[in-house]
């Protein structure tokens, strides 16, 4: 399965979204930031794979209540 971050939106939640990554998919705090900065300050479209779909449907839920604009493909 394939996360897609795509954007967020005003008032995103960026410290739970980080918390999000290191618990869910399993990131280390500076790989967690890094994808928060590049989404954030760089506009970069963000694929993250994973192999639990339950997992990523999870993420992408929980992503879009802290203002992150994301999907699953596959």
């Amino acid at each position: 399965m394939k996360v897609i971050f795509e954007g967020w939106e005003p008032g995103m939640r960026k410290i739970p979204f980080i918390g999000l990554l290191k618990e869910k998919a399993g990131l280390s705090l500076s790989e967690a930031k890094d994808i928060k900065d590049r989404l954030v300050d760089n506009g970069e479209v963000i694929t993250l794979d994973l192999e639990d779909k339950i997992v990523a449907k999870e993420i992408v839920e929980r992503a879009k209540d802290l203002k992150v604009k994301a999907r699953i493909e596959g």
